[in-house]
């Protein structure tokens, strides 16, 4: 076989690079032999340097296109990285004989940080929008893997191309980003409850030195980061669902994990979104109604019904703690808001490429079950 051929995608984890580096840059690749015409039972190693894996070096001998504005740019020659500054010198790339059509399973994922004193950040310029694009082509050095793990090295009329590819990296330049101050998130047990009721007291504190808004319910729209194939694992959902601080509709299921405290098992997770509906053209910006005011050294105190979550468990000791949450904020109060007539937040605060407020607990609290009944 002359060629191995490879689909190959690109994309940027996240939207805006933040030349500060508080918030850590990478693209991201997808790379897979495809299942038809691929007959070469031997694993494929992609060098993580001098291929289309190593930015820089993909960059100046043009394995890769960076445009500034849909303007292509002269990169120069820039360095190749330095192996020695690397976890793993090969993207294995598996065969595909003997394989079915579950071709998702067979991608390989590689991300090359971007760090903010490189020379390939130097020619980053805040407020522009960049672009990275693979060619169609060669993908650069690489070697033969045997069941072994031996390394063998191709022949020169070997060569390993992209016969297709897909996606961009894209993504805005910016100096820093807005950061969201430290949220300090407790939950624990009411024990005061006169009807006998499962409830669970949670307290919110910003610890900030000024006053925000966060996003409890609805639409979100803040920055996430996504892998090549499919989003990151453990990354907070843009979730619509209403966190369990809203003042309206805290919906427990939706946060809370159940798990086995003698197993470590989870019994009951946090239920999940559904399938993203379609949104028509609106104004995005969130509506007050949706929004909680987190002010300086101020605790909000929300007192959630479990009951129903914990209906029907077995017999048992289970401990409940909260999953991560992410929540759109912005700088200011509701209420001032409201007074100067706005009833959404105002244009000049909106922006939706910032990271998140977490909303997250290490709190766990355990409750015996015994004949249906939490004790």
């Amino acid at each position: 076989m002359d060629n191995f051929k490879i689909h190959t995608v690109i994309h940027s984890d996240y939207l805006v690079f933040d030349k500060s580096g508080k918030l850590p840059f990478s693209i991201s690749f997808g790379l897979c032999r495809p299942l038809n015409g691929d007959t070469d039972s031997r694993n494929v190693g992609l060098k993580t340097t001098r291929s289309i894996l190593d930015i820089p070096y993909a960059l100046s001998n043009g394995l890769l296109l960076l445009q500034e504005d849909d303007t292509d740019v002269d990169v120069g020659q820039l360095k190749p990285t330095d192996p020695d500054s690397l976890d793993r010198l090969f993207l294995s790339l598996s065969s595909p004989v003997g394989k079915d059509d579950n071709i998702k399973e067979d991608w390989s994922v590689y991300h090359y940080p971007i760090l903010p004193d490189s020379d390939l950040a130097v020619l980053l310029k805040p407020g522009k929008k960049y672009t990275i694009r693979p060619k169609v082509g060669d993908l650069g050095e690489y070697v033969f893997i045997n069941e072994n793990g031996q390394h063998s090295e191709p022949n020169e009329a070997e060569k390993l191309c992209s016969t297709r590819a897909n996606g961009r990296a894209l993504f805005d330049v910016v100096e820093s980003l807005p950061w969201p101050p430290k949220i300090e998130t407790t939950m624990k047990r009411c024990n005061d409850t006169q009807d006998d009721a499962l409830r669970f007291e949670i307290t919110v504190t910003n610890k900030g030195t000024e006053a925000i808004c966060v996003q409890t319910r609805d639409r979100q729209r803040f920055l996430i980061p996504s892998g090549p194939i499919e989003p990151e694992p453990g990354c907070p959902p843009l979730d619509p669902r209403p966190r369990i601080i809203d003042t309206e509709r805290p919906n427990p299921r939706v946060s809370i994990q159940i798990f086995d405290v003698t197993t470590g098992e989870i019994v009951r997770r946090a239920t999940q979104p559904g399938v993203c509906g379609l949104y028509g053209q609106h104004d995005p910006r969130p509506r007050l109604e949706t929004m909680t005011t987190l002010r300086p050294g101020e605790p909000i105190i929300r007192h959630v019904d479990v009951g129903d979550l914990v209906s029907k468990l077995p017999d048992g000791k289970f401990g409940l703690r909260m999953e991560p949450r992410g929540m759109w904020w912005c700088v200011g109060d509701c209420e001032e808001f409201a007074t100067a007539g706005e009833d959404r937040v105002p244009g000049h605060l909106y922006n939706p490429k910032i990271p998140p407020v977490m909303l997250e607990c290490g709190d766990v609290v355990e409750i015996d079950v015994k004949d249906g009944a939490a004790k």
